[in-house]
């Protein structure tokens, strides 16, 4: 397993643009999460309760860097300009521990 963060940054103001292509956005996390690497994703709010998002962070498995930015490339958010831009980076799942990983 080679897991990577990927973290969205939104432009200001973004939020009517994020409810157009959400479903679109959706679907490709829903696909990861179907073949099993989705780790974990979710909008980060500038503040809890509020509609205006500063970015997202999704943890999933790649099979490489390169892979995760050639996915990162297509992301709709990006493609829409919901993000100005997306980090990704190499993660080490430390903590809690990894019961899969145990087996």
């Amino acid at each position: 397993m080679a897991l990577f963060a990927i973290i969205g940054h939104d432009v200001a103001n973004s939020h009517e643009q994020r409810l157009i292509t959400r479903a679109e956005h959706i679907a490709r996390l829903q696909s990861l999460d179907s073949e099993q690497r989705l780790i974990i994703a979710g909008p980060t709010p500038i503040e809890h309760g509020s509609d205006s998002m500063s970015g997202s962070l999704i943890i999933a498995d790649f099979d490489t860097l390169k892979d995760a930015q050639t996915w990162v490339d297509a992301e709709p958010y990006l493609r829409d300009g919901v993000y100005s831009h997306v980090d990704v980076r190499p993660f080490i799942h430390t903590l809690p521990a990894n019961k899969a990983a145990k087996s």
